[in-house]
């Protein structure tokens, strides 16, 4: 092995010995790496790699992505490992030189149980919700059912006294058709919500809003609350419907709960948008009191609730952040107004 091969061999027990892989690269080529990071990758050693270009196991995102970390910034990217498997990681990297020659040196942490316990976490969330999904949609189809039963006695007594004329019969099934149509609608609305995976698609934060609004709205009439949708026209964006769908949803039902639990009269949630070139925004305030100010900067932290335990999990607004914080999709905010309070969510248009 040549002596660039060689380079930091004072430092080998202690870098074969770090949790985080670690590889030394100059001018683009491996010159070094760790016993973690080969483990990480799959290979037996690293004579493997010494000497192959970096970009055989480093891929980059097409858009520069970064996470926080133990307070400092890192840069996510992917490894492909021996068998051709990708593996999420963040990377820092630090430039040395030893012997007039300057090198890189790569600190590699690998994100792939962090990823999965976030993605249990979102799951998590998602069906701890499936309750209150449910008495969404018994409020959504009480009505029409009630409708659709009344409908079919009418058919059973014209039937009883041999009155069953067809234009009657024909406009009777063509109501009921339409009941039906509204009913499958409304599971279209809800299916997707429970998926592991978000897909992408392009659509406007307003579509996005209206979604939500239907899925609450018998609830919230039932309830005498009422949400106010200032509309304006928006630009179409390749979004994650149905995680946004998600935070909507938590933010909404947030402000039920405290306009409930305060007995507002009149209440009111209003929302409206906001766009410039870099993002657009979507306000939601109501006029349910506020959060005191001792605790409100503390709502985004994992298992804090200004609920009881047993309306509460503390996880519905951590969730909300890390949805938007993850692969940089934008982020959310909290302020007390007059009123009430007011989240700010924040979408990155780039």
């Amino acid at each position: 092995m040549g002596e660039n091969n060689n380079i930091f061999i004072n430092l080998s027990d202690v870098i074969n010995n770090t949790i985080e892989g670690i590889l030394v690269i100059e001018e683009g080529f491996i010159k070094n790496i760790n016993h973690s990071l080969l483990e990480i990758l799959g290979y037996e050693n690293k004579e493997e790699l010494i000497d192959k270009l970096a970009t055989g196991i480093l891929i980059p995102t097409s858009k520069e992505k970064f996470i926080k970390y133990n307070e400092k910034l890192f840069q996510e990217i992917s490894l492909i490992t021996k068998d051709g498997n990708i593996i999420p990681v963040i990377i820092k990297i630090k430039n040395v030189q030893y012997k007039d020659k300057e090198y890189k040196m790569v600190f590699i942490l690998d994100l792939s149980e962090l990823k999965e316990k976030e993605k249990m976490v979102i799951r998590q969330s998602k069906l701890s919700a499936m309750g209150e999904m449910l008495s969404m949609i018994a409020h959504q189809w009480r009505q029409p059912l009630s409708t659709i039963s009344t409908m079919i006695t009418r058919i059973k007594l014209k039937n009883e006294i041999n009155k069953l004329d067809k234009i009657f019969l024909d406009t009777i099934l063509n109501d009921i058709n339409k009941y039906i149509q509204y009913m499958s609608t409304t599971i279209d609305d809800f299916r997707n919500f429970f998926t592991i995976d978000s897909k992408k698609e392009l659509i406007t934060l307003n579509e996005i809003v209206i979604i939500t609004h239907k899925m609450l709205e018998k609830t919230f009439l039932s309830q005498n609350i009422k949400i106010e949708i200032k509309d304006k026209k928006l630009s179409k964006l390749n979004l994650p419907k149905n995680e946004l769908i998600q935070i909507i949803l938590n933010i909404l039902n947030n402000s039920k709960d405290a306009i409930l639990e305060k007995n507002i009269e009149n209440p009111l949630i209003s929302i409206s948008f906001n766009q410039n070139k870099k993002e657009q925004k979507i306000f939601i305030e109501d006029n349910a009191g506020g959060i005191d100010e001792n605790i409100i900067s503390k709502i985004f932290n994992p298992y804090f609730s200004t609920k009881n335990k047993k309306n509460g999990s503390g996880l519905g607004l951590y969730i909300c952040k890390n949805i938007l914080e993850k692969d940089n999709l934008g982020d959310i905010f909290v302020e007390n107004k007059k009123n009430g309070v007011l989240f700010t969510i924040i979408i990155n248009r780039n």
